[in-house]
């Protein structure tokens, strides 16, 4: 099951990035070799044409990347030499994969493609300052999903279901991870859409409750409650057991 969930993303992938060749200026030379192979997004106009870097800061944001993915390698290793129980190092797992390659390798590939005057935008931007859902998911969570999403899927689900596209978004996000956590492990079916449909209802719910005028801080616990509390529904035990024990140490 494990190959074959990896073979359905890697076509749904792939399918994404010609279609994103398809409606974009088409890059040539060492963009399109960039946009084809180390950049997960999909839009293309950032490698269409280069531009002067502002080297400082493309620097910086490696640097920052590099630390990220050090601290997170560091907290790795010694998770997988520590004696703690198969539940809490299952959850530790997620955080340090996360941190490892969504928050740090993501900004080393980001800052090294800017140093070479691809001003392309970073993958996951500042997530912890989120203030509502809608920020989260918009701008600040996976942008190359975002990309896709708004490239692939956005015009034909506007199309289907008009103002309802966006909870349409969120239900199809959930059938994809679906595909990459539930497939390969065979089990846990439907939490994580589940997942998504709440954070659509949420979504959709910030704008009657005027989340917006909020206190800060009222905000950010509205959107990190609703992250975090259900997590279990996209994250579930058999995916945990069967995927991120072994990487974690979780099976010596």
């Amino acid at each position: 099951m494990l190959i074959g969930s990896l073979v359905c993303c890697a076509a749904i992938y792939a399918f994404a990035k010609l279609v994103g060749l398809w409606r974009g200026p088409l890059p040539t030379g060492l963009g399109l070799l960039a946009y084809s192979t180390i950049w997960p997004g999909v839009a293309t106009r950032p490698f269409a044409q280069r531009r002067p870097a502002n080297r400082t800061a493309a620097f910086s944001l490696m640097a920052q990347g590099t630390a990220v993915m050090a601290g997170a390698v560091t907290c790795w290793i010694m998770l997988w030499h520590s004696d703690i129980g198969p539940f809490a190092r299952g959850w530790l797992g997620i955080a340090v994969i996360l941190c490892t390659f969504h928050l740090g390798l993501s900004d080393v590939v980001t800052g090294g493609l800017r140093l070479n005057g691809f001003a392309v935008r970073r993958l996951f931007d500042a997530p912890l300052r989120s203030r509502s859902l809608r920020e989260f998911w918009s701008l600040r969570w996976n942008h190359a999903f975002v990309q896709m999403n708004q490239v692939v899927f956005m015009p034909a689900l506007r199309r289907r279901f008009g103002r309802h596209a966006a909870v349409a978004a969120f239900l199809l996000s959930g059938l994809l991870h679906e595909l990459a956590i539930s497939f390969p492990v065979g089990a846990g079916y439907g939490t994580p859409t589940l997942y998504f449909a709440l954070h659509a209802a949420a979504t959709n719910a910030e704008g009657r409750l005027k989340v917006l005028r909020w206190h800060p801080w009222a905000r950010r616990l509205w959107t990190w409650a609703w992250l975090l509390l259900p997590l279990p529904l996209l994250f579930h035990r058999a995916f945990r057991d069967a995927l991120v024990l072994p990487l974690v140490g979780g099976t010596r």
